[in-house]
């Protein structure tokens, strides 16, 4: 009888039949054996369901889901609706981990009785994990600290979760900004978080991916998760969570000022917005130095802030 708690992996599949192979087989190697694997066929029309189905068929700890198309928050809700491990990690279809991805973030969990545990990334468009030689640091916060230490990554994935964590959270479905809505909230009802510098998680870049079709022009459905973020904190008071809430929506506005297809009104909102939010972090602890003097200057020359701040980044 295994003793190791068991984790569940939930990976929306959707178009993504020459990844999804290696994104599986990533599963497979894992060091770490205590496993369920949820493959959510998403009403998938290439061969993703197929390879799903094949692929159950040779390990009973991978369970397939088929449903109609309904976009990536309808497949991860229906994943976390049969999941039963202790721990729950969102892997994305065209992503792949390292071998020793699951057992070093069941480790860090139990050495730390972290609700959470996050790992760093690599970025690329590679099938075989990279050699990491550096020496791993690993930093403990509680849910002010990741904050406003700003150790706190918005996407979903890469990211070990204690199961009720989760347990009343459903991801926005109809949106493409469903991570802004949802971690925030995940992180505040965590105690204790761990963040390790270790690449564990493979990015796959995807020119199809959701992600890539996204930035061909502007979304602007991420306001609406800051709205609700800000508010929240305000209303409980936290006010340092609520500055960093401004913060954050900050740069993103500012960063998003240099899309050149934004529209005369959506400018316009940007600027609205921006000026609404610093105004009201201006005198703000939270708030480095360096950060004050780019929004400063993003009220006086919006357009080349903009840009130099994308370059940088």
């Amino acid at each position: 009888m295994n003793n190791e708690p068991l984790v569940s992996i939930i990976v929306p599949c959707y178009k993504v039949e020459q990844y999804l192979p290696n994104c599986i087989e990533s599963i497979l190697c894992q060091s770490y054996t205590n496993w369920e694997l949820i493959l959510v066929d998403d009403g998938s029309p290439d061969n993703c369901g197929n390879i799903c189905d094949d692929y159950a068929a040779k390990d009973n700890r991978i369970k397939v889901v088929h449903k109609k198309n309904g976009g990536l928050s309808s497949a991860r809700n229906a994943g976390m609706k049969v999941i039963t491990g202790e721990y729950v990690t969102f892997l994305d279809s065209d992503d792949f981990l390292h071998k020793d991805a699951l057992r070093i973030l069941v480790n860090h969990a139990n050495k730390y009785d972290a609700q959470i545990v996050q790992c760093d990334f690599v970025r690329g468009s590679e099938t075989v994990f990279p050699n990491w030689n550096n020496q791993e640091k690993v930093d403990v916060y509680d849910n002010h600290t990741v904050f406003t230490k700003f150790a706190a990554k918005i996407i979903v994935w890469g990211k070990l979760y204690k199961r009720e964590l989760l347990d009343d959270i459903t991801m926005p479905e109809g949106i493409i900004n469903e991570d802004d809505w949802t971690t925030w909230k995940i992180y505040y009802k965590a105690k204790t978080i761990v963040v390790t510098n270790r690449p564990l998680y493979y990015y796959t870049v995807n020119p199809n991916s959701i992600m890539s079709t996204a930035k061909r022009k502007p979304d602007i459905t991420y306001y609406g998760a800051y709205d609700e973020r800000i508010s929240f904190f305000h209303e409980k008071k936290e006010k340092d969570l609520e500055d960093v809430s401004r913060l954050q929506f900050c740069k993103s506005l500012l960063l998003s000022y240099s899309n050149i297809q934004l529209t005369k009104e959506q400018r316009n909102e940007i600027d609205s917005r921006f000026k609404t939010h610093w105004q009201a972090l201006r005198t703000s602890s939270v708030v480095p130095p360096i950060l004050k003097i780019l929004f400063f200057g993003f009220t006086i020359s919006p357009e080349l802030v903009s840009k130099v701040a994308n370059r940088i980044r």
